[in-house]
């Protein structure tokens, strides 16, 4: 751009002036209106699809508002156009003088304003603020040119026909009179902001360049703010950090960061430690992978405004270079998105070959690239849930160009919003209704994220919060599935250690002893299962235990030996008839069935040389379940693999496994509520919570992120599977941060192969 100016008071051809608005009125009105056009075309379709979900048809109340969306078009665009003809034309009368006309014009009247006005007011203001966030520097420029044009040395704010306010206030006015319902209004103005602020980048560098070819200079060119530079002295972190404070400010009017975002030297020292490592890796790994260079022959890097407009460009869609990463996990998606930016310049009038990107907005595309890399590498996203992973790198993208503090704070509002989602979406597969519901919320979060985030980053709080209530309720469901998972196991265990207590009263029993086969079947199936429910129902100290034990040991004192008379036998096992009832109708076995089992023990007492046959009880059957099989700890975690859902594996070999005291005590230590995670036949490590310790076996109890159970092993079972690598423990962190320090760890190992 030429620093020279067009002198005050220097003639040029009224024709010739004339001619140039009139060629400027016609190309902005003909771009503006077009906005104006996508305007009602979108929202139009988002009230369309609104009516189509409604259960109410006919009567939707979104149908009623899409009636009056499309009778209000044609007024509101009717008075778009006058409001810039208006303003055109103020403007061509300081052009071409015409004292009539001038003292025509009518005094600004004050007046008071209707709720409904105050609020169209106050969206009237937000466009003009983010138009002048978004294309302040070449908005200047064309302050200057057309001041030139008029041969002032600054143009009034009322005479410029594109000003933010004019452009804002023109919407403004346009909706003047027009009946509509309130919310649809908001929605507009919504649509406006946004479409202006994506495109009118394209008009003003174009009327810059009309103007610059009639000669027409601004004063003082407009330049770039510079960056801050830090001192040599300063660390990287606290440059980043003063960057940052262009950015919103979330502690609020005073401008004073809040306790919440303060950050501590330990993440200050990481963050220093993260950018040192990243541009020791970049300038060797960039032009390996095919990266351009930044920076060189002359080329300049584009400032903020430039970078926010090529970003805002490229947010509606998924990028090629995030695509192309899916499909290729080899390739650098932070390469790939800085070329794609690169080439996306043209879209915004600048020559790609021309520009760079400025080094503190390259590490925040290199971080950002290379933190969703290893998020799609390691995380446990189903296909669906990584296209929607996806959509966030252009945003994220653009908070970090924002602000810097993206990766210094913890509390940042985007990396809370990162975290939410990643819990949402990671290990739902959308199994259930709930956890189908859980994933249409994250997927709306991310649809409003895209379509929403102009230059405000408050949209990222908003977002995170409203997600974050939601996560809320469903924990609630999980907590109550967690608990049901746990009174399941702990009536399980108590079941098995009953089992394990009657098996020890008859192997104390029958020790030394050689019951008939029609006496050991009915102790190791009816009599055990009889004493097992005894003491889950009443404990081994109750009286039904003793007389339950006492029918054992009268039964097994009748076993043949010498000199006994067949009569004694005969009436002790007339005395044991009711007992014998008593302990077969608990294993459902009763009736005939009954009779038939106590003839069967009476008669291989009686007669002990001839061979009774056991008969059958199908009811026993059923009832009786036979004892847990002892296992050795390699065998219960191999197991406890095979039931884990997703299906893992155990890689052979664990029979001679010795385990570390180490990873014992460190699998001890596990409080409940910790996130650890387990080896899959995918590869990929599954994240399994700890829910419950059992205060009867000690064993510990996970769970997946819907609350069902998937893994109960004991402390050596898991410290085997820790030996083996098939279980991670990793810090109680969000995703945020355990992928950023994966991402230092690759900066690390990539910085030493180059060295």
């Amino acid at each position: 751009m030429s620093d020279t100016s067009f002198p005050q008071g220097t003639s040029f051809p009224a024709a010739g002036r004339r001619e140039v608005v009139a060629a400027l009125r016609l190309r902005s009105t003909d771009h503006l209106q077009a906005v104006l056009a996508r305007v009602f075309a979108r929202a139009d379709d988002w009230l369309f699809d609104l009516a189509k979900k409604d259960a109410t048809a006919t009567a939707s109340p979104y149908l009623h508002a899409m009636r009056a969306l499309r009778s209000s078009r044609a007024p509101i665009e009717r008075g778009f156009r006058e409001h810039l003809d208006k303003g055109f034309d103020r403007f061509e009368r300081r052009a071409s003088p015409d004292p009539i006309r001038d003292a025509a014009a009518e005094p600004a009247e004050l007046s008071l304003l209707e709720e409904s006005e105050l609020e169209q007011q106050l969206a009237t203001n937000l466009t003009a603020e983010a138009i002048t966030r978004a294309h302040g520097a070449q908005l200047e420029e064309l302050t200057g040119r057309l001041a030139a044009m008029l041969g002032v040395a600054e143009l009034a704010p009322e005479l410029h026909p594109l000003s933010a306010h004019q452009l804002a206030g023109a919407l403004g006015e346009a909706h003047r009179g027009v009946e509509m319902p309130p919310d649809v209004r908001m929605v507009l103005f919504k649509y406006y902001e946004r479409e202006l602020v994506h495109d009118l980048g394209l008009l003003l560098a174009d009327l810059n360049k009309r103007l610059a070819a009639a000669g027409f200079h601004p004063r003082t060119a407009a330049k770039p703010a510079p960056r801050p530079q830090p001192r040599p002295e300063a660390p990287v972190a606290e440059a980043w950090d003063r960057a940052g404070q262009a950015a919103q400010d979330w502690a609020g009017p005073a401008g004073a960061p809040s306790p919440a975002y303060a950050p501590t030297a330990e993440d200050r020292a990481m963050f220093d430690a993260l950018v040192a490592a990243l541009r020791a890796w970049r300038p060797a790994h960039q032009e390996a992978a095919g990266g351009r260079q930044t920076g060189r022959g002359g080329q300049r890097p584009m400032v903020a405004q430039e970078m926010l407009s090529v970003l805002s460009l490229m947010q509606s869609t998924v990028p090629e270079a995030v695509t192309e990463a899916l499909e290729r996990p080899e390739a650098s998606l932070a390469i790939l998105l800085k070329n794609e930016l690169l080439r996306g310049a043209s879209r915004i009038g600048l020559p790609p070959e021309q520009v760079s990107i400025s080094q503190d907005d390259e590490d925040a595309v290199d971080l950002v690239g290379m933190l969703f890399d290893v998020m799609f590498e390691e995380r446990d996203f189903e296909q669906a849930a990584r296209a929607l992973i996806a959509r966030l790198v252009v945003p994220f993208v653009k908070a970090a160009v924002m602000d810097r503090r993206l990766f210094l704070f913890k509390t940042h509002p985007a990396r809370r919003l990162l975290n939410s989602l990643a819990e949402a979406v990671e290990g739902n597969r959308g199994e259930g209704p709930q956890e189908r519901e859980l994933l249409q919320k994250a997927e709306a979060t991310v649809d409003r994220l895209v379509a929403e985030f102009n230059e405000d980053l408050a949209i990222f709080e908003t977002l995170e919060q409203e997600l974050r209530q939601f996560l809320e309720q469903h924990r609630r469901r999980v907590e109550l599935a967690e608990r049901r998972a746990a009174e399941a196991q702990r009536g399980q265990e108590r079941l098995e250690q009953a089992r394990e207590l009657a098996a020890a009263e008859l192997e104390r029993r029958t020790a030394g002893l050689t019951p008939t086969p029609a006496m050991q079947d009915f102790l190791a199936r009816a009599w055990t299962h009889h004493l097992s429910m005894i003491a889950l129902r009443e404990g081994p100290d109750s009286g039904s235990w003793k007389t339950a034990l006492d029918v054992a040991d009268r039964l097994l004192a009748l076993l043949p030996r010498e000199g006994r008379p067949p009569a004694e036998v005969a009436g002790a096992m007339k005395a044991l008839r009711e007992p014998l009832e008593n302990v077969l109708a608990s294993s459902g076995v009763i009736g005939e069935a009954a009779q038939d089992v106590i003839r069967a023990i009476a008669e291989s007492v009686e007669h002990p040389e001839r061979e009774v046959p056991v008969p059958a009880t199908p009811a026993a059957e059923d009832k009786v379940v036979p004892m847990p099989e002892r296992r050795s700890p390699a065998a219960a975690a191999a197991a406890a693999l095979a039931d884990l859902k997703p299906r893992l594996e155990v890689v052979g070999g664990k029979a001679g496994l010795k385990i570390n005291d180490a990873d014992v005590e460190q699998m001890r230590q596990l409080k409940v509520g910790t996130w650890i995670h387990i080896a899959g036949e995918d590869g990929r490590h599954h994240p399994v919570k700890l829910s419950w310790i059992s205060p009867i076996s000690s064993r510990l109890m996970f769970v997946n992120r819907r609350g069902v159970r998937v893994l109960v092993a004991s402390v050596e079972e898991l410290a085997a599977m820790k030996q083996e690598g098939n279980l991670l423990v990793r810090e109680q962190e969000g995703v945020f941060d355990q992928v950023l320090h994966r991402v230092m760890g690759k900066l690390r190992d990539g910085a030493d192969a180059a060295g």
